[in-house]
Parts: structure tokens; sequence; C-alpha cells
């Protein structure tokens, strides 16, 4: 009986491994332990298509592992001839296997560098979640499946957030983001990108006709608002006003203008504030078209047909759909080369932009519509984050990935996801998951959105990650309803209304689970400076340890350790905006009042004289209470 039990195995196992030889059939080695891949590179390789070699290599070898000097007979072919991307935009690139070699072919600077990390994502599961949280897997050999194929088309020409981890080269190559806003000059060699020669914003009065410059000799030049003058805006309609800026803007591209880059950007755009010029000719303007964008866009037309006819074709003049200019005029249309740059400020950030039963948001797809009817060139700026109190949950994952598609399908050529940029002064939520899916988000707006999420979650975490999303979605579900909305400015407290005290308890077991199945010292720490944003929620609303039920001094206590811990993740401000919403070192401010008041705003003398006598007394309980 063994000897047939042993045959019966034996044969199993032959039929296992002709089975694994039959499947990997034609399949293509292309790196192992011994063996380094063969990149073949076009005769004088551009800087970009050198970087995208060395990159292919380099992460080659810490998959595998290998250190010897032997070649694989397969070969990487970086843009061969024969295998052309599937479309001239800059970032395009094929993949495919032929003959028993690899090619991987782009358009542009950007092309190749995105087609190598597509292949290693593709290939070998790569990720670069963020600047400190990579997932590179191991293998002993790398194989392309016979016939693979891999292409890819930008949805969008132009892709930036300003949160502060995407800045890294290798990170935002690897996610394809291309806006040079915030991070200056990318070499070619890392595939260059698309750049505001001028300000990225509200550069009227500021930059262009400056009203340092002009307004004490020259009034008529700047808006009449409430029938005065102001410094704040300008007159879109004065003919020296347009000859002003058309002049400042054509030095500035005699200066800086690159004739190679795919497409340069000048930034006209209002001040921000609604000191909107009134004249006769403004309102008259105003008025025919329904909408304040109608002087706007007809300034901003003048200035852009004098940079063609100037020779600048592959720039673009560049304003905003912001406030009282959101409205789509109703009789100019935006020249080819202008770019109105559409700003959702007023949205809610807890329903889709298209659900009907959320008015903040239709108003605004309404704007988005006719905005696609009459301009082909319309970019977003879009808002990721809580303004007022930026360390507090803001509950909008659950409509990340739908607003995106939504403005993929109204013609929408660029996204700027602004989150915050100063991010290393209050770092204490969930910024940089939130940054990596806006960057995968631009990239393809109909990804997997879970699988991209959930990678992140266990990379960046650890084996805690399944409490965070069930933290995350709940708290999403929680947020909004019908009648409740979620903004950027919103007070943490009273938000998250539906929360039961169930599901506060529910939510502590989450973190503390989280906590102690982090694997890493790194995925700890990532897990406690996120919890910040649950404990600032706790103290906002007096929940758990932070409950009115509790004794003053022990609430004392867990407000002392949330702020504590704050400013050991170097927590510095609350929110967004000037030295008022620094964290004070007043004491009596967060010993005793709720997390919103804990900032230079609410100092004065009356919290400075009781200070030491709360320290004292605050003192005294706790050597009779320790922690």
């Amino acid at each position: 009986m063994k000897k047939i039990l042993s045959l019966v195995l034996t044969i199993f196992l032959i039929f296992c491994m002709a089975q694994t030889v039959f499947a990997r059939e034609g399949d293509v080695t292309i790196a192992g332990a011994v063996m380094c891949p063969a990149v073949v590179l076009p005769e004088d390789p551009a800087p970009w298509q050198a970087n995208a070699a060395a990159i292919l290599r380099q992460v080659l070898s810490q998959v595998t592992g290998y250190s010897g000097n032997e070649v694989s007979d397969a070969k990487i072919f970086l843009d061969d001839p024969s295998v052309q991307p599937p479309s001239e935009k800059d970032g395009a690139y094929r993949i495919v296997q032929r003959g028993g070699d690899v090619y991987i072919s782009g358009a542009g600077m950007r092309g190749t560098l995105y087609g190598v990390f597509g292949f290693l994502e593709e290939i070998c599961g790569c990720r670069w979640y963020a600047a400190d949280t990579n997932l590179i897997p191991q293998a002993d050999a790398v194989q392309v499946p016979s016939g693979y194929m891999q292409e890819y088309t930008p949805f969008f020409e132009y892709c930036e957030t300003d949160w502060a981890g995407w800045h890294d080269l290798m990170f935002s190559t690897a996610n394809r983001m291309n806006g040079l806003a915030y991070r200056g000059i990318v070499p070619q060699a890392w595939g260059g990108g698309v750049g505001y020669l001028s300000a990225f914003a509200h550069t009227l009065t500021t930059q262009f006709c400056a009203s340092d410059v002009y307004f004490q000799d020259h009034p008529e030049y700047f808006a009449l608002h409430q029938g005065a003058r102001t410094p704040n805006q300008l007159c879109l309609t004065n003919p020296d006003t347009i000859a002003v800026v058309t002049q400042e803007v054509l030095a500035l591209l005699a200066q800086r203008h690159n004739a190679e880059d795919a497409l340069q950007i000048v930034s006209l755009t209002q001040h921000d504030n609604t000191e909107f010029c009134t004249c006769d000719a403004c309102k008259a303007l105003d008025e025919r078209n329904g909408s304040h964008a109608g002087s706007m866009i007809t300034f901003v037309n003048a200035v852009a047909d004098a940079v063609r006819e100037a020779g600048y074709d592959n720039v673009a003049i560049d304003t905003f759909a912001y406030r009282y200019t959101r409205q789509a005029p109703t009789h100019v249309v935006p020249r080819d080369n202008v770019i109105v740059r559409l700003c959702s400020i007023e949205c809610c950030f807890g329903h889709t932009m298209d659900d009907p039963g959320c008015a903040q948001n239709a108003a605004f797809m309404a704007d988005l519509d006719a905005w696609s009817r009459i301009c082909g060139r319309i970019y977003i700026w879009d808002y990721g984050t809580n303004y007022s109190e930026t360390i507090h949950f803001f509950p909008n994952f659950n409509v990340l990935q739908r607003n995106m598609q939504i403005f993929h399908e109204h013609n929408v050529l660029g996204v700027y996801g602004e989150g915050n940029y100063y991010i290393d002064r209050c770092d204490g939520e969930f910024g940089a998951l939130r940054n990596y899916l806006q960057c995968r988000l631009m990239a393809d707006p109909y990804m997997d959105f879970d699988a991209q999420m959930n990678g992140f979650l266990r990379a960046y975490y650890g084996d805690g990650w399944p409490m965070l999303r069930t933290f995350i979605n709940l708290c999403c579900e929680k947020s909004v309803t019908a009648n409740r909305h979620a903004g950027i400015y919103d007070r943490s407290k009273g938000s998250l209304p539906a929360l039961t005290s169930a599901d506060v308890r529910r939510c502590d077991d989450l973190w503390q689970k989280a906590v102690v199945l982090a694997e890493t010292d790194t995925q700890r720490a990532h897990v406690l400076r996120s919890q910040l944003c649950w404990r600032y929620w706790k103290a906002s609303n007096s929940r758990r340890e932070f409950s009115i039920l509790r004794l003053p001094f022990a609430r004392m206590q867990a407000r002392d350790a949330l702020y504590r811990d704050m400013l050991s993740f170097g927590i510095q401000s609350i929110g967004e905006g000037t030295r008022l919403r620094d964290l004070s070192a007043c004491p009596a401010l967060h010993l005793l009042r709720i997390p919103f008041c804990w900032t230079t705003l609410y100092d004065n003398a009356f919290w400075n004289w009781i200070s030491p006598l709360v320290e004292k007394i605050y003192g005294l309980w706790t050597l009779q209470h320790p922690v």
C-alpha cells in the first residue's frame, strides 16, 4: 500500500511540475538572484531615458537581490522605434513582450519614466506610497508573461497636489504627478513638468499691475468698489490696465520662456477678496454676461491674444472661476490658450459633486456644466482637508473617486488638489493617505480604489490596517446626511453627529488594536500620529476620557496628554492661516478649554494671569493621581 501511495504521489508531483512548466512556457525571465537585466537604450539617450534605465535596474536588483554580473538573455528596450506609445501626450506609454524581449516606449519626457514605473508596479508589485513607505516585493526571478501588453495615456495634462510628501522625486514620478508650482524646477532626468512662470495664484494687483507700484499715481487702473478705488482688485475694462498687464506678461515670457517645454502657464488670477470693479464699463459687461466672469474672461482673452501673436504657442494664460467669477459668462468664450481654473471652495465634500440632494454641489455642477460647454481647457482647484482645524478628521474619502471621474467626464484637463501645504506644522490626520489617493486618482480616476487604499493602509500602518479602514468608513458614513454637509471650514465640535456612544467605544477599540498590531516603530508612529485626529474629536466633543462626567482634573489630564502628544509629533498649528492659529504656550488654555481654543488666537492677559494658579493646582493633583 505504501508503495502504491508513493507512486501516486510521485505521479501527482510530476503532473503538477509539468503543469507549472506548461503554464510558464513563453514567459520571459528578465532578472534573477544572479542575473541582472539587459536594458537597451537608444543611441545618445536623453537624460530621462538614462534615468529610467537606472531606476529600472535599481529596483529590479532590490526585488531579486542580485549581486552578480551575468546578464539576462532577454532584453528590455527603452523607446525602441518598433514600438510606439498609444498617444503623443506627454506621459503616455506602451509596454509589450515580443520575441523573447520586453519593450517600454513613452511619449514626451515623462512617458518612458511612467512606463518603467508602470512595469515595476504591474510585473513586480512595487508601490511608492509615501516618502518613508515603499513596497518592493522580493522574488527569486522576475518574469514577464508571454504576449504581455500594458498601455497608458494620461487622463489630465496637469496633475498636482500641495501635500508636502509628494515633493519627493521618486514618489511624484512613480505616481505620475507633473505640476511644478510647489516643487520649482524638476530636472529633465525626472521628466520636467508643467510649470507656472508667474506666481501660482492671486497675481492681479500683487504681481501684475501691482498696487504698490501703480495705485498711488494711477488709481484708475484699479477697481471702483462701493464708490471708491481699491488697491485690491483691477479695473478689467480700462485699456491702460490691459496694456500694463500685457506688457508685464510679455516681459516675463521674454525672460523665462522655454520653447522646449510642452506647456508653460502664466496666472492672471483675481486677488483673494470680493472687491470687484463696479465702474460703468465693468458693470455693463458683467450684467450682459450674467457673471463677473464676463469682464474677467474678456480681459484675459486680450492678454492671451497678445501672447499668441508674439509666437508663444506653448504658453497658456490661466485665470480663476472663483467665488464671484465662478459662474460661466453667457456672451464671451475663453480663447483656446486660456485655462479656466474652477474652484470648488464652497462645495460639500461629504457628498459627491453630482449628488442631486446636495444644494451646494448641484450649484457647482451647474457651473461646471456651463464652463465645459464654452471652454476647452478647464482646470479644477479642488480641496482635500479641513482648513479651520486641519488635525480634525475630514470625511471625504467616500467621494474622492467619483469626484475625480466627474472632472474627467466634463473634459477637465488639469487638477490641483489643495491639501495642506503647511503639513509640516499640522500633520496629525490621514494626510499621507489622502496625498497618495489623490495622486493615483489623477493618474487614473477609474482605478480599483479599494485595492489602492487598502494597500496603502497595510504598508503604512501595519497589520492593524483593517481597523483603520473600518474607522474611516464609519466616520465618513456618520458625518453627513441629506441635510448635513462637510465643508472645509467646519468645526470639530458638533461634527460626526451620528456617532453613538457604542460607536465611540468601538472607535477607541479600533485604534487601540491598530497600535498593538503595528509591526515596526515607523508604522506605530504613523498610527499614533493619525490617532491624534480621533483624540482631538473626543476632546472637542467631550467624549470618553474628556467627558464632563469625569472629574475636572481627570479631564485636564486627558487634555494635557493630547496637547503634549501633539507637540511631540511636531504639531505647531491647529489649521491654516496666520500665527493666530498656532498652538499657544499658555497652559491654562489647554488645561481648561476645548482644543479649538488652544491657539494664540485666544491668548490674552486673563489666561496668562491665571495660568500659574491653574498649573499649581493641577500639579498638586497629578502628584496624587499619576498617569
